[in-house]
């Protein structure tokens, strides 16, 4: 390579342009641990009283009416773990919300409006619906299919352990149960209080629960829908199955999320 190939070469690797592509990419990194990531703002939350799907759309009318005429300012990172769902401010990295899976009762593209996502979920005894902006409808779709498989693994999983411990001997679950004991009264003992808010200013319970106690809610709501669904493994996606969502050739690409 010659001289001045070298040289442009080198002055390419540190534009601006191309120095931001690589910090937006390591950004997208930390924050997804390898888990898919898509790039969203965040509308808010609202109470609702229903979970049909229809009954949103005020709520996403409202939300949107809310930020019409204000600068979006802080972009959001939607990220789907095996155990729950987060939303993070990008440039921060702070942690808005968190929803454990078995708490989400339906997720959805809206039909009205297709760039929107949202879910409803279980909050303090109560139905939240929280709505998020999507730069496209594929994203949308892809956020419900992503979601909606997360939760399939999630309830597989609880399946296989709970078949495992139903053929435990007695005397070595009276074990364990003690160990499970143990382990609450010293989280307890270590729990700083601390909590993250909401944007509306509510402190989330579910940031404030301990693992156990998720798991406890997490047996009991897996169980609940085991006796009053005929498919409790799947999460209520509205008009779009899941099946349709993942032969869907435009919402394939967006699977996995956002790379950068």
């Amino acid at each position: 390579m010659s001289f001045s190939s070298s040289h442009l070469v080198k002055t390419i690797r540190k534009s601006p342009a191309v120095l931001r592509q690589k910090f937006g990419k390591d950004k997208v990194k930390r924050l997804s641990h390898g888990d898919p990531l898509f790039k969203v703002h965040y509308l808010g939350v609202e109470k609702i009283y229903s979970l049909q799907v229809e009954q949103t759309h005020e709520v996403v009318a409202q939300l949107l009416s809310a930020c019409q005429g204000k600068p979006q300012e802080k972009d959001h990172a939607l990220v789907v773990r095996p155990r729950y769902l987060e939303v993070k401010e990008i440039a921060s990295g702070r942690q808005i919300t968190k929803t454990y899976l078995h708490d989400i009762a339906c997720c959805t593209a809206d039909p009205a409006i297709p760039n929107i996502f949202l879910y409803i979920c279980k909050h303090r005894g109560q139905l939240q619906c929280r709505v998020f902006l999507c730069n496209k409808a594929e994203k949308a779709k892809a956020i419900t299919a992503c979601l909606a498989k997360s939760f399939e693994r999630a309830f597989s999983d609880w399946q296989g352990t709970s078949m495992e411990q139903e053929t435990i001997p007695e005397e070595n679950e009276t074990e364990l149960q003690q160990q499970k004991e143990c382990r609450k009264l010293q989280g307890r003992g270590t729990r700083d209080g601390t909590s993250t808010e909401d944007e509306d200013g509510e402190h989330c319970q579910s940031l404030e629960t301990s693992d156990e106690e998720a798991e406890s809610r997490m047996h009991e709501e897996f169980q609940r829908r085991v006796s009053s669904s005929a498919a409790p493994h799947r999460l209520d996606t509205g008009r779009h199955s899941l099946s349709d969502l993942e032969d869907d050739a435009m919402v394939q690409p967006h699977l996995l999320g956002d790379r950068d």
